[in-house]
């Protein structure tokens, strides 16, 4: 009688460790699926936030974030173009980064001129209330372009509150004349570039006069 009674206690032990073996394995699957979930969410996460990123960027460099905001104005020297001046706002960005060197302004004119980069960087004088004649002698004396910004921060770049003006000026070999095509290609850092172009009027008078609005 008493060995039956110990073997029953021996067997009743056994089983209650069959069963907490069973719930730590069990256990240990819960844990394991519940990590393999989260990394599951947490790796799909990702990629959306990384494909909307792509989709951002892919948006913001088939666009120019610069655009011609009013009256192109033009310079004629007997007879010939020797300054132009080009208005500039941001679009669809805050700001727009224009430091030398990371920005690069391409000018041709039709037949005789072709420079990869003209771009001087920003300079510091403050457009509003200078006169254009002004804002064209401290670009220099080569073929070279300058960005003036009106209500200027300070920074290297043209803000969403502030209004740019891209000043040129054009050596005497550089010069367009009449019924000519001038060629400019305004690229920052990130973006598509910003293009103008246009044709040299005919029968054109010494002095300023505008090119379109």
């Amino acid at each position: 009688m008493q060995i039956k009674k110990t073997l029953g206690k021996s067997l009743k032990q056994k089983r209650g460790m069959v069963g907490i073996e069973a719930a730590i394995v069990l256990i240990a699957f819960v844990i394991v699926a519940a990590a393999f979930s989260f990394m599951v969410v947490n790796m799909g996460l990702f990629a959306t936030q990384r494909g909307r990123e792509t989709i951002q960027n892919s948006i913001l460099e088939a666009n120019s974030p610069l655009i011609v905001d009013g009256t192109i104005n033009v310079r004629a020297n007997s007879s010939e173009v020797d300054a132009m001046v080009i208005p500039l706002k941001t679009l669809g960005v805050s700001y727009v980064s224009m430091v030398e060197g990371s920005t690069e302004i391409t000018l041709r004119v039709e037949n005789h001129t072709a420079i990869a980069d003209i771009y001087g960087g920003i300079d510091d004088t403050n457009p509003n209330g200078s006169n254009l004649d002004t804002l064209v002698t401290a670009v220099g004396s080569s073929t070279a372009a300058k960005l003036f910004i009106g209500n200027n921060d300070g920074d290297s770049s043209l803000d969403y509150s502030e209004k740019g003006f891209m000043v040129f000026h054009f050596a005497d070999s550089d010069r367009a004349a009449e019924s000519e095509h001038i060629f400019v290609e305004i690229r920052p850092e990130r973006g598509a570039p910003a293009s103008v172009e246009f044709v040299v009027t005919q029968q054109i008078t010494d002095g300023w006069f505008a090119i379109g609005g």
